[in-house]
This record gives C-alpha cells, sequence and structure tokens, in this order.
C-alpha cells in the first residue's frame, strides 16, 4: 500500500514538472482504483462473519469434519479469499490447512476439513486467518480469528477382556450378606406379594401373566466406592518404554473407570502426573458416579502428562489412601509394584480395602511379587502389553 502511495507522489510530482497532461491521468485513474481498493476490502473485512463448527469433545481413533462459515454482508464480492486454519500436528488429516475461494456479494461460504484424532491431549485448533485482497493486487487486508476453539481427545477406551483382564474383575460390585441393601438394578426373579410390599416393587408383566400379584426379588449387594490410583511418575518407567508405557497407563485407568461407572459404582482417581491447565500436580477427582463425573476424568485423564516426582510409589499412596472409607476398592495402576509399595498396600487391606495393583509394563519379577502380593492380600494382575495388542489385532 505504502508503495503505491509513494508512487503517486512521485508520478504527480513528475507530471508538475514536465507539465504531461497523460501522467495527471494515469496518477488520476491509478489513484482512484487504489482509494476504492482500499474502501473495498476493508468493508468487506469489516462486514465478515466467521464461524467455525468443531466438537468439542472427542475419543481417540475418531475423525472429526470441522466446518468454517463465512458469511459476507456487504454488497461487494470478494475476488479472492486465502482461509488458513492452524491445526496441531496430532490433529492433522492433511500436510495442509489453507485453501484459496472466492465469495460473492451478500453470500455465504461453507469450508470443510477434517481432524484425525492421532492420540489424546487438550489441543488448541486455530486461530483461524483469512487474507484477501483487490482484483489489481492493491490493497491487501487480514482477519485473525481472537480465540481459537478448544478440543479435548478423550483417551482410548477398551473393554477388560482387551487389556488381559477378566470381565468379572475383583473390582465391580460386591456381594453383600446383608438382606437391607438390595440392589434395584439387579432383579433375581420374581416371589408372590406379601402385606407390606411397596407397589414400586410389583413386576406388572409378570402379575399381568399369571394373574396374581407378583413382585420382584433383588439380589443383596453393595456398590463399594473405588479409587483408581495413577502412578505418572517419570523414575517409574523404563526409559525404552517411557512415553508408550504412560500412555498405555491412562487406556487402562480410562477403561477400568468406564466399565465401573458403567455399573453405577462410584469411583475417583488420584494420579502424580502433570496437570497441564494449571501447572501442577493434578488434584484428586473425588468418588463419585454418573456419565458427568466419567466425562470429568476422561477430561483430566486427556490431558494428564507423565512428570518426575521426588516420591516413589510407597511414598505417595499412603496420603492418598489413608482417608478411604472402609470397604473402598483400591486400583493402583503403576509400571513396577516393589515390596515397599506391597507393604503400603497390605496396611490398606488390613483397614478393609480391596486392593488390586495393574501393572502397565512388564515386570521381570512379576510372578514373585504376585505371589508375595497374595499372601499379603494384594491382587496382581498383568495388563497386556500395548503392542501384543497391536501384534493380535494385525493377525
Amino acid at each position: 500500500m505504502h508503495n503505491i502511495f509513494w508512487a503517486l507522489i512521485i508520478l504527480f510530482c513528475v507530471a508538475a514538472y514536465l507539465r504531461m497532461d497523460w501522467v495527471y491521468y494515469l496518477v488520476y485513474v491509478v489513484g482512484g482504483v487504489w482509494i476504492v481498493s482500499h474502501l473495498w476490502v476493508r468493508r468487506n473485512l469489516a462486514r465478515l462473519t466467521v464461524t467455525r463448527e468443531l466438537p468439542a469433545r472427542a475419543f481417540t481413533g475418531e475423525t472429526l469434519t470441522a466446518h468454517v462459515r463465512v458469511t459476507n454482508r456487504t454488497w461487494l464480492p470478494m475476488p479472492w479469499l486465502q482461509i488458513q486454519e492452524a491445526v496441531p500436528l496430532d490433529l492433522k488429516d492433511q500436510p495442509d490447512y489453507r485453501t484459496v475461494t472466492s465469495i460473492g456479494a451478500r453470500s455465504t461460504l461453507v469450508h470443510s476439513y477434517q481432524l484425525f484424532c492421532k492420540r489424546r491431549g487438550y489441543y488448541t485448533v486455530g486461530p483461524l486467518s483469512l487474507r484477501t485482497s483487490d482484483l489489481f493486487g492493491f490493497v491487501e487486508g487480514r482477519w485473525d480469528e481472537g480465540e481459537p476453539a478448544r478440543l479435548i481427545v478423550y483417551p482410548e477406551v477398551l473393554p477388560l477382556t482387551r487389556l488381559g483382564l477378566p470381565s468379572r474383575s475383583p473390582f465391580g460390585t460386591l456381594t453383600s450378606r446383608q438382606r437391607l441393601l438390595e440392589d434395584p438394578a439387579r432383579m433375581a426373579g420374581v416371589r408372590a406379594y406379601a402385606a407390606g410390599d411397596s407397589l414400586r416393587r410389583i413386576h406388572w408383566k409378570a402379575t399381568a401373566h399369571a394373574d396374581t400379584l407378583l413382585v420382584r426379588k433383588l439380589q443383596p449387594s453393595m456398590a463399594v466406592p473405588v479409587t483408581i490410583l495413577l502412578d505418572l511418575n517419570r523414575d517409574a518407567y523404563p526409559s525404552r518404554s517411557l512415553v508408550s508405557g504412560s500412555e498405555w497407563a491412562i487406556i487402562i485407568a480410562a477403561s477400568v473407570a468406564n466399565v465401573l461407572i458403567g455399573e453405577r459404582q462410584a469411583v475417583g482417581l488420584a494420579t502424580n502426573g502433570l496437570d497441564p491447565l494449571a501447572n501442577i500436580t493434578a488434584t484428586d477427582l473425588p468418588q463419585r458416579n454418573g456419565q458427568e463425573h466419567l466425562m470429568s476424568i476422561l477430561s483430566l485423564l486427556a490431558r494428564i502428562q507423565i512428570q518426575t516426582v521426588d516420591q516413589s510409589l510407597a511414598g505417595w499412596l499412603p496420603a492418598h489412601i489413608a482417608g478411604s472409607p472402609w470397604g473402598t476398592t483400591l486400583i493402583v495402576v503403576t509400571p513396577r509394584v516393589d515390596e515397599a509399595a506391597l507393604w503400603v498396600l497390605h496396611g490398606a487391606f488390613r483397614r478393609g480395602s480391596n486392593v488390586v495393583g495393574l501393572l502397565c509394563a512388564p515386570q521381570p519379577e512379576y510372578r514373585t511379587i504376585q505371589a508375595q502380593g497374595a499372601r499379603l492380600g494384594v491382587e496382581i494382575h498383568a495388563t497386556e502389553w500395548a503392542s501384543d495388542l497391536t501384534a493380535m489385532a494385525a493377525a
């Protein structure tokens, strides 16, 4: 813009000095076109409405389609418009997210592109930038998005059988001998109606079929609270599998939380990993149930990062399990369990907790630790390694 302005000034001076009318004419024409182009581009950008439609949440492995809607609210068309989106590397489904198009007067353009959620994370999509100019290229205009979009990619959630664990693991609903504690979601059959039975327990379909009042029999059970303890201490992981091992631990924690909350269990989460939003060690999530709480757990697991901490597993555990209610199931997801950690978990077992350890990395002395844990009331399970699952899927 400044080059054209100074060029017009020089031409005007030349015309005034040489008294050449055609140079005056050239200055007037080019100057007029330059002024009109400047006003054209500025007005178009000022009356432009840009919105992005992108889901706020996704799971690992999903492909999302984002839509950028550009509305030109003026009667002046835009000869060309470059749309460029800044996309994180872990979400890219194509090398470049840039396109050049045109948009007419009083019209709307929808530009779509895809994002491939390769791995979990808390991502910033954007900022979006637009570039345009007039037909002659005299004036260029740029529009930059003020607030980029946020996208949470949840970790992969797998069934327990794919983790190498039994589908009826010891951290689900526990059977109780107390008949007063009955689970209305677990029906054991029907029986004849007796005086004092609540009308809510009448099984109306069975009553209509048998032509006599029948009530539901419920299995005696109690839903025990569960706390998942996720070890993300960098020093605990083998150096050759630092990234893959920690990612696998997060998948295990997410999968277990998903199964238990699906069974209406109250689940809490404690971890020594780093929460990048607060730049501190993640705050413990209390024991709650419901899908909203599951989303809170998955959101934390989506952004949590491995870090180096001063305390080993045996030193970190006591502060997070000391206040657990009687009967709480403690699920420790860690790359390795040593003898010191076993004795800490044994103390929790003696206080009435059900203790389960899930190893997310190969441990050479696994059989010895498992046998020792069984004697101390701690169940140790080795999960299938991520590479083994990949090999099985390929086969």
